[in-house]
């Protein structure tokens, strides 16, 4: 998923319909965003797990990367 920042791509494993792991292959990198998303990925990481599907609060401060994390999580959950 492209966003105004940079691309963010997720990786997801199941279990049957359980997420088990989910990865951030690709986040905006380069200044402020290389900051945010180092403190964001975590926590999106973190709610998807306990939500276990794309529908998370996300982050405040990484807006569009929380976009794009969900947008990408949705995609690859579709497959």
């Amino acid at each position: 998923m492209q966003t105004q920042f940079g691309p963010v791509q997720v990786q997801v494993t199941l279990n049957g319909n359980k997420i088990t792991t989910i990865k951030a292959l690709q986040t905006p990198q380069g200044g402020r965003s290389s900051w945010i998303n180092k403190q964001a990925v975590p926590y999106l990481v973190q709610q998807t797990l306990t939500a276990q599907s794309a529908a998370i609060q996300g982050v405040g401060g990484a807006t569009y990367t929380t976009e794009g994390w969900i947008t990408s999580l949705q995609s690859a959950l579709s497959k």
